[in-house]
């Protein structure tokens, strides 16, 4: 799909998740920005000075006038969009999974974090329970957005996440995870969403849409 119209699919909002794990008064770099909706919302409830990168030429239009800084960079040309920048927090919301080598990535950008920083990445979870279902079935079919995003080039499990990042020299903070068992009669009765937030808390390997990641450089 042309990035210039995959970004659409994601631009009228931010995770929350990851929102209300960055602490106030930090200089945080959103990689993934879209049109900078996350972003918006740090600086002006958590006072943050926020610099957004986005490979979509339109989102970068919009996240301009919302962060305090933003550019267009391909996250695969493998190289530092602020070279010469440190940052406290860096996000990488639902980003990882869309690059061939998110190893290299990881490496890479670790090199703009302050002695303190974090990085923040939000992943999605291929052993939901919907998925294992759908395969139960023989059928794996791609989506327009979701853990199947069509754009997707590598699928993690909490596992494989977690070696993702201890294997390139990352220290992991603390994991969360987000409810992710969806069925539509769950829109309608309040005691059904709370068992669904309860499984994923149980047992998220199964029930998680997404983990999220803090994560430092290893001491």
């Amino acid at each position: 799909m042309n990035k210039e119209i995959q970004y659409k699919i994601y631009s009228g909002g931010y995770n929350n998740y990851l929102y209300t794990l960055i602490p106030e008064n930090k200089k945080v770099l959103d990689v993934g920005c879209n049109t900078g909706y996350l972003g918006e919302k740090l600086i002006k409830d958590k006072k943050c000075t926020v610099y957004g990168i986005d490979y979509s030429k339109n989102a970068i239009d919009v996240a301009k006038k919302k962060l305090n800084y933003a550019k267009v960079f391909d996250l695969e040309t493998y190289t530092l969009p602020f070279p010469n920048d440190k940052f406290d927090v860096i996000i990488f919301g639902d980003v990882l999974e869309h690059v061939r080598q998110p190893e290299k990535v990881l490496l890479l950008f670790k090199k703009m974090l302050n002695k303190d920083g974090i990085i923040i990445s939000s992943i999605p979870n291929v052993a939901n329970i919907n998925v294992r279902l759908s395969l139960l079935f023989g059928n794996w079919n791609y989506q327009q957005w979701g853990i199947l995003d069509q754009t997707h080039l590598r699928f993690f499990t909490k596992k494989s996440i977690k070696k993702l990042f201890t294997e390139n020299n990352y220290e992991i903070i603390d994991i969360h995870s987000t409810p992710g068992f969806h069925f539509i009669v769950l829109r309608y009765f309040k005691i059904l969403k709370y068992i669904a937030k309860m499984l994923c808390k149980v047992y998220p390997k199964l029930f998680a849409l997404q983990f999220i990641i803090i994560a430092r450089s290893k001491k």
